[in-house]
């Protein structure tokens, strides 16, 4: 059985201090990967640079890491990809648009970016907002395929700062042209991460009062990105499913990201903005249910994850 996590841990450090409060040892990142039991976790908001990364925040036995930093500025977002050895990945990559993968062992499949400069994607690149990871996998009918993992931090549209708005459409443009790309080459891809977009009303708990909240840009490109379906068949649109929808599709309150500054949580006043997508055929066939976690803390969102059925031989991974 398949088991992806999803986490905005807003620092790396922060949930390592909630279980050792006076360091960020190897055993307490351990812990932290121990409680989750992820065969794939991927973090998001890590917050730390490649010259800060230290090895017990790094190497942990049992796991494979992989990383993406901001080259622009320090203590900014970062995302950072923790797989199991029993799920170790073929193939693993930094950014979206290519120009950060390395010569050998990138991921490719890029797909058609001739709207974007090399200057764009360099710069939407450069905040270190993506990570993806190559598994070979089992499927339910014992078909032998490759599951690409996007781990992905979106970025926020600050309302003082309109040409965010541009940039974080810019990103979502690029994720979608990687994934579908992906897809068209013959691989299962499920998108994870922080999203920074609530999708639905019943996403936000004060969705009512929020100006022209279906108008939002954010939101009707989701709305083409997924399918307007639940996991027994409907309507086709997207190419992807949001899986938490796909199994709880009327779940209120249901959310994975609280204001620190209100102490929302307490009165679950959130949002959900934090994800698992996976594309149609993957979802409706192998994933089996889809949850969050609001009882971990350390952080000002919770763990979004999912679970896919086992495969009928004894491996879902094949090494």
């Amino acid at each position: 059985m398949l088991r992806v996590v999803s986490w905005n841990i807003n620092g790396i450090r922060s949930p390592l201090q909630a279980e050792e409060p006076n360091s960020c040892t190897t055993m307490a990142m351990a812990r932290v990967l121990d409680k989750l039991d992820a065969d794939i976790l991927c973090l998001q908001e890590t917050k730390v640079t490649r010259d800060a990364l230290t090895e017990p925040l790094a190497i942990i036995e049992g796991y494979n890491s992989y990383f993406s930093f901001s080259r622009n500025r320090s203590g900014y977002s970062g995302v950072a990809t923790f797989c199991k050895d029993g799920a170790t990945p073929v193939a693993a990559e930094e950014g979206l648009s290519g120009l950060l993968a390395s010569q050998n062992g990138d991921v490719g499949c890029y797909g058609n970016m001739d709207e974007f400069s090399q200057e764009e994607l360099r710069a939407l690149d450069n905040e270190g907002r993506a990570l993806l990871t190559q598994h070979k996998i089992r499927t339910w009918d014992g078909k032998e395929k490759i599951l690409t993992i996007i781990n992905v931090y979106c970025p926020h549209a600050d309302p003082g700062r309109p040409e965010r708005l541009t940039f974080k459409m810019r990103f979502y443009r690029l994720l979608q042209i990687r994934a579908e790309a992906l897809l068209a080459a013959g691989s299962h891809v499920v998108i994870l991460g922080d999203l920074n977009t609530a999708h639905r009303p019943i996403d936000h708990w004060d969705a009512v009062n929020l100006e022209c909240f279906e108008e939002d840009p954010g939101r009707k490109w989701m709305d083409g990105l997924l399918s307007k379906l639940d996991c027994q068949g409907g309507s086709h649109v997207g190419a992807f499913i949001d899986t938490y929808r796909c199994f709880h599709p009327k779940q209120e309150r249901a959310f994975t990201c609280w204001s620190t500054i209100t102490g929302a949580r307490r009165l679950n006043y959130g949002s959900r903005i934090d994800y698992v997508l996976g594309d149609r055929t993957l979802v409706i066939d192998t994933f089996q249910d889809s949850f969050l976690l609001p009882e971990v803390m350390g952080s000002d969102h919770c763990p979004a994850s999912s679970l896919s059925f086992q495969a009928p031989s004894s491996r879902f991974f094949i090494s």
